[in-house]
C-alpha cells in the first residue's frame, strides 16, 4: 500500500479525480438525452408508454443493485464500470437500427444495468478512494464537483436537439463516441481499494446483506436519512421529461434542448455552493423541501416559458439539498458495509422512481404534464411537513 506522502503519480488523488470526473462527464454527455423520448414517440410510443419505458429502466436498476456490488468485488470495480459503458453504447445503437417498442424496452433494461453500476460501484469507489488518498479533502466538496461535472455533461448533451437538423444518426454517433470516452477514462483509472478476486458465493452475499440490514436496524437515523434523501431526489426529478415538457409548452423539437440546458445550469449553481452549507441544521433543510414544493406548484400554475424560472430556482435549491442529504447519509455508513448499504439506497431510490414514473405518466393522461408537476408539488410539501414534524 502506498503512503499518502510518498504516493506515486499514478495513485495520486489528482489523477484519480481527473479519471472519475472524466467518467462522470462522459456518462452524462448523452446527446440522445433531449431527443430520445421524442424519437420514441415518433415511432408510436405514447406519453404513458414513455413512463412505462422509464419504469423498465428503473426495473433494470432494481434487479441488479445487490448483484452488481458483489460482481464488482469479484471481477473488479474498473471492469464492471467498463462493462456498463459498453452495454449503454450497444443499447443506443440498437435503437437506431431497430426503432420499435420491444427494442426500446430491451435497451431501457440495459441502461438500467449501467445505471446500477454507476449508482453503486462508482459511488463506493469515489468515497473509498478519496478517503484512502487524503486526510484533508472534503468528500462534500468532491461530491459537489462531481455533481457539477455531471450537470455540465448533461447540459452540453442538450445540443443533441440541434443535431436533429442533421439527423438522428448524428445524435447516435456522438452519443456512442461519448461512451467510448468514458471507457478510456475508466481504463486510465488506478485504484488503491480494489476488490477484484474476492469470492462471490451465495453465503458471502447473504452475510453481507444481513450485516447491512443490521446496520440499518441498529441505527434508525440511517433509515430516516435514507428515506428523506430518496424521496427528495425522486419527488423533484423531472430530468427525463424536460424535453417533453419543453415540447408541450410550444418549443420546436430542434430547440427543446434549451429546457434541460437551463435546468442543468441551475443545478450547477446549487451544487457549486452546497459545500458551504454543511453547517446548516437539518430543520432548515426540511424547510427548503417545502420551498421546492411551492416552486413546483408555481410552475404548474404558470405552465409556460416564463414559469420555467420557478422550476429553475427549484432545481438549484434541490441540487444543493441532494448533496447535503446524501453526504450526511454517507457519513453514517460503516466502511465495511458501504457498498451493500449503497445498494439498498439505490434500491429504495429506484423503487421511488418507479412510483413517480407511474404518477407522472398517469398525470400526463389528463392531457398535460402540468398535472404531473402539480402532483409532485403536493408530495414535496407533504414530505417537508413530515420531515419537520
Amino acid at each position: 500500500m502506498w503512503g499518502r506522502a510518498g504516493m506515486s503519480d499514478k495513485y495520486s488523488l489528482t489523477r484519480f479525480l481527473n479519471c472519475i470526473y472524466g467518467y462522470t462527464f462522459f456518462n452524462a454527455l448523452l446527446f440522445l438525452e433531449p431527443v430520445y423520448a421524442v424519437f420514441m414517440q415518433a415511432h408510436g410510443v405514447s406519453d404513458f408508454g414513455i413512463s412505462v419505458l422509464l419504469m423498465l429502466w428503473s426495473g433494470g436498476v432494481l434487479l441488479t443493485q445487490l448483484p452488481v456490488a458483489h460482481i464488482a468485488r469479484r471481477f473488479g470495480a474498473k471492469n464492471v464500470m467498463l462493462f456498463g459503458m459498453v452495454i449503454k453504447a450497444v443499447a443506443i445503437i440498437m435503437w437506431l437500427l431497430w426503432p420499435c417498442l420491444p427494442v426500446f424496452a430491451i435497451g431501457m433494461l440495459m441502461w438500467g444495468v449501467q445505471g446500477a453500476i454507476y449508482n453503486v460501484v462508482s459511488e463506493d469507489v469515489l468515497y473509498d478512494e478519496v478517503c484512502a488518498r487524503s486526510d484533508t479533502m472534503s468528500y462534500e466538496r468532491v461530491l459537489s464537483r462531481r455533481k457539477n461535472i455531471d450537470a455540465i455533461g448533461a447540459a452540453l448533451s442538450s445540443a443533441g436537439s440541434l443535431l436533429m437538423f442533421f439527423g438522428y444518426e448524428w445524435v447516435t454517433a456522438l452519443s456512442v463516441l461519448a461512451m467510448i470516452g468514458g471507457m478510456i477514462t475508466v481504463m486510465r483509472m488506478h485504484l488503491i481499494q480494489e476488490y477484484s478476486g474476492i469470492t462471490n458465493n451465495a453465503g458471502a452475499i447473504s452475510k453481507s446483506i444481513k450485516n447491512a440490514v443490521g446496520v440499518m436496524c441498529a441505527s434508525p437515523s440511517v433509515i430516516v436519512m435514507l428515506v428523506i434523501t430518496v424521496l427528495v431526489t425522486n419527488f423533484s426529478y423531472l430530468d427525463d421529461y424536460l424535453s417533453l415538457i419543453g415540447f408541450g409548452i410550444g418549443i420546436p423539437v430542434q430547440f427543446i434542448g434549451i429546457v434541460p440546458f437551463f435546468m442543468m445550469l441551475c443545478q450547477v449553481l446549487g451544487q457549486s455552493y452546497a459545500h458551504k452549507f454543511t453547517w446548516v441544521r437539518p430543520m432548515w433543510l426540511y424547510v427548503m423541501i417545502l420551498v421546492v414544493g411551492v416552486l413546483f406548484a408555481v410552475f404548474a400554475m404558470n405552465y409556460n416559458a416564463y414559469g420555467l424560472v420557478a422550476l429553475g430556482v427549484a432545481y438549484a435549491i434541490c441540487a444543493c439539498l441532494k448533496i447535503l442529504l446524501f453526504a450526511r447519509f454517507q457519513n453514517m455508513l460503516p466502511p465495511r458495509n458501504r457498498m451493500e448499504m449503497l445498494s439498498f439506497f439505490s434500491i429504495a431510490d429506484q423503487t421511488s422512481y418507479l412510483f413517480m414514473s407511474l404518477i407522472i405518466g398517469l398525470g400526463a393522461t389528463l392531457g398535460s404534464w402540468r398535472y404531473s408537476i402539480a402532483i409532485m408539488a403536493v408530495l414535496l410539501v407533504a414530505l417537508g411537513l413530515w420531515a419537520i414534524v
